[in-house]
């Protein structure tokens, strides 16, 4: 995440956290302890030791069940290693989707995969983060992109979904989106749930709204159709005007989501609060946002970016990548 908006982030968290829970206490993890506490266990400290030291930072001394977004990543294996005799549930990306180790980086040649093995025999044993154990799933669409980890998988309902997303609706600023309502009863709305690709470094930020104005473009926004632009969560703070000043001659306005609730909070939040006075919803997402667009919200959802642009724009490296999770996300949206 880039550097200043960690803290704005945590904060939005520990407020969603305490409207749907009355936990007794909420308590924050900063980066620098949580990398300690990550080389602590890559260097083979044993499970009751990390533990002690999360029970310190955190000041939890017990713990009942632990909640990962995967069973893999050094934060996520930390926590289920720290606590053996918790409940380990695995809830998934966006809206309930498991992604596999792995997932997130370019095919590798046979000869490299042989490189990586060799590399893991030589090096020491990492302690509590081999083979984490999951208890139970919960997800959306079990099988999506590949098997969860063991234990039992329970499919999550859309409708749960919708609910629990309704109830964070009082986070939202009751003035700006009163003003969102009335602005956008009866018309056209496009919301773009863009990604952190010039982030990652696989595109520059100019690139990058040069591929969704291209994309958006051969879409054909219909007249008087106006736009919404929600920030990624790692987004820097510099890309939304660059967007903005890229799209805005393809829409009658431009606004910004984010100016209702937070970049932080789940924009299905705002969404369900539109889809009743719009015209018509349309989501343009380049991501797994589209789950939760396509399932919860049940709006129109295109996916881009499509082969052309994804060679223009992408780094070499990733095109093909790129390319395999379009087709998976659009396989999944058919429905």
């Amino acid at each position: 995440m880039p550097e200043g908006q960690a803290d704005e982030f945590a904060r939005v968290i520990e407020r969603m956290a305490a409207l749907l829970h009355p936990f007794a206490s909420i308590s924050r993890l900063d980066d620098g302890a949580l990398e300690q506490l990550i080389d602590s266990a890559q260097r083979g400290a044993g499970a009751r030791e990390v533990a002690g030291r999360l029970q310190k930072v955190t000041g939890v001394e017990k713990v009942d069940e632990v909640f990962t977004v995967r069973d893999w990543q050094a934060c996520n294996e930390l926590a289920l290693g720290a606590y053996p005799e918790a409940t380990h549930v695995c809830y998934g990306d966006s809206v309930g989707v498991y992604l596999p180790r792995g997932f997130m980086s370019p095919r590798r040649s046979p000869w490299s995969r042989v490189a990586a093995r060799l590399r893991q025999w030589g090096q020491a044993r990492q302690g509590l983060l081999d083979n984490p154990r999951v208890d139970i799933n919960y997800l959306l669409l079990p099988g999506a992109f590949g098997m969860p980890p063991g234990g039992e998988v329970v499919r999550t309902q859309a409708t749960t979904l919708r609910d629990l997303f309704g109830s964070l609706a009082s986070l939202l600023d009751g003035p700006a989106l009163e003003e969102i309502r009335q602005r956008t009863a009866g018309r056209s709305v496009w919301v773009l749930l863009g990604s952190n690709f010039s982030e990652q470094g696989l595109m520059t930020p100019e690139s990058e709204a040069s591929a969704y104005r291209d994309w958006i473009e051969g879409l054909q926004p219909e007249p008087g159709a106006v736009l919404l632009i929600k920030s990624h969560p790692r987004d820097d703070r510099g890309k939304r005007p660059l967007l903005e000043k890229q799209l805005l001659g393809l829409f009658d306005e431009v606004w910004c989501a984010d100016s209702v609730g937070s970049a932080y909070l789940p924009v299905e939040v705002l969404l369900l609060e539109l889809v009743s006075v719009v015209d018509s919803l349309r989501c343009l997402t380049v991501s797994t946002a589209c789950l939760g667009t396509h399932f919860v919200v049940e709006s129109k959802t295109d996916i881009g970016f499509g082969e052309a642009l994804v060679a223009r724009y992408m780094a070499p490296d990733r095109q093909q990548q790129r390319l395999r999770h379009e087709r998976d996300l659009r396989r999944l949206c058919v429905a």
